[in-house]
């Protein structure tokens, strides 16, 4: 049997790390230095520690590992070791510093745009119907005309009938019986 001691210090990793300052706009590898990480070490006392060795001062800068493969690794205590000749490269950045923002457009030339197109439409309109206007007049004239003239049939009609209705008298009795 083998006996295992709970009383064994926690075994710290050795990793060897190198600096590239991308917040110094700085892209090259400025240092190369072997790193110990306690196995029970959170985040913060994991920046703390790269940080102090590499004299990083500035607490507005975020890290980045990469592996040898240039891919983003954890930063936390279970880092595996590594050698010299294949360090991991620790990027220091400022907050939104790879971030761009889009060229904003002023408010000002979009609200001309569409307020003049939309001035050029209404002119259009109006220039069109100022176009129609000597057919809308006729058309208006040839209308009322229409309707001047049925309401004359109309009229002669209901005159023709009134005439015959005033020719008719009562005599007074029925010529013929009613069948209720």
């Amino acid at each position: 049997m083998s006996n295992v001691g709970s009383d064994e210090a926690p075994r710290e990793s050795k990793t060897w790390i190198a600096v590239r300052r991308l917040d110094k706009n700085d892209d090259r590898v400025v240092a190369l230095r072997e790193v110990s990480i306690p196995a029970a070490a959170d985040l913060p006392l994991i920046t703390q520690i790269i940080a102090t060795s590499f004299g990083i001062n500035n607490s507005d800068v975020i890290f980045k590992m990469r592996n040898h493969r240039g891919h983003v690794i954890p930063l936390n205590s279970s880092v595996p070791a590594n050698s010299k000749h294949a360090p991991y490269v620790l990027e220091v950045a400022k907050t939104f510093q790879h971030v761009r923002p889009k060229p904003r457009t002023i408010a000002m030339t979009v609200i001309n745009r569409t307020m003049k197109t939309r001035l050029q439409t209404i002119d259009r309109r109006i220039q069109r119907l100022e176009d129609l206007l000597p057919q809308i007049k006729l058309r208006h004239n040839e209308k009322l005309k229409q309707e001047i003239k049925c309401l004359n049939q109309k009229l002669g009609f209901l005159q023709k009938r009134m005439k015959v209705a005033d020719s008719h008298t009562w005599k007074g009795t029925l010529s013929r019986a009613p069948l209720w």
